[in-house]
């Protein structure tokens, strides 16, 4: 679903950024992707599709389970991020990933950095979050959480209060909402970036990826109704909110909206980094 909204493994404003980064190096060094919180491994091994010079990583707390075999240079760890990357060498990355992981990032503001000490000048930092908010058709933030309020979506009100539940006990579930400005400030202070941009909202009138978006969201009441029985609520109650949210969504007789918020930041180089053997127009564009 992500795919088809950001026409791309990534944000396309990034694309030349990547592409230079994954190039293939006068060093002889091997190219090396890293996605944070990789769960399906499925980013990873598109990732190592498109590039298979390069070897893609994928660290999460459990393995994925694969239908088939990933590509032979793609790998797989267990790990917490959590606990930082001293795992790995610094400045070995061509590519840093980190995709709707806040929610169980304790502190990512220090996971951004230690992203940033694990990349090579050059290369690229990616971020990509939902904020876990629904809009309106106006474009607006649905703040009705219940029934008889105008413009009440028990959608909103599914997301909302799995979220809150989720804050709850880890506090900086909703850092996403300070990413954007907290890569801002590492470049104006020691972490310095060659190039930085924030995206907002990612193609939201893409047909196809709306069609992929209302049936992934039309299942989210079933797939967060562990966190909202765990938060108190009464089962009766959270099933009742599920069967609303489901027909709300596959109804759509209201438009309702979620922004992504995507960020990417190319780390400074120096004069005597390496640069690629191979000029742009000859590497692989994204799929």
């Amino acid at each position: 679903m992500l795919k088809a909204a950001l026409g791309g493994l990534y944000i396309h404003q990034a694309a030349p950024a990547v592409r230079r980064a994954l190039a293939f190096r006068k060093d002889g060094d091997p190219n090396l992707i890293l996605d944070i919180g990789t769960g399906s491994g499925c980013w990873v091994i598109d990732m190592a599709k498109q590039y298979p010079h390069a070897e893609a990583i994928g660290m999460d707390l459990a393995p994925p389970n694969f239908a088939s075999p990933p590509p032979p240079n793609t790998r797989f760890e267990c790990d917490d991020a959590n606990h930082g990357l001293t795992q790995y060498f610094p400045e070995s990355f061509d590519v840093v990933h980190c995709r709707c992981i806040t929610i169980g990032i304790a502190n990512y503001h220090d996971l951004l950095k230690h992203a940033y000490n694990v990349l090579r000048p050059g290369g690229v930092l990616l971020t990509v979050d939902c904020d876990m908010l629904v809009y309106n058709e106006n474009q607006e933030p649905i703040l009705a959480m219940s029934e008889d309020k105008p413009g009440f979506s028990w959608l909103n009100l599914v997301v909302s209060t799995s979220i809150q539940a989720v804050v709850n006990r880890n506090p900086g579930a909703k850092d996403y909402l300070h990413t954007s400005r907290w890569i801002k400030e590492m470049g104006e202070n020691d972490y310095p970036w060659e190039e930085y941009v924030q995206g907002d909202r990612v193609n939201r009138g893409e047909f196809i990826a709306a069609q992929l978006m209302q049936e992934d969201f039309s299942n989210v009441g079933a797939t967060l109704r562990p966190v909202l029985l765990a938060c108190g609520n009464p089962e009766e109650t959270v099933d009742l909110w599920i069967r609303e949210q489901e027909a709300e969504v596959r109804g759509m007789k209201a438009k309702l909206y979620l922004k992504w918020i995507c960020n990417w930041a190319v780390k400074k180089r120096s004069p005597a980094s390496p640069t690629s053997e191979k000029p742009e127009s000859e590497l692989p564009s994204q799929a």
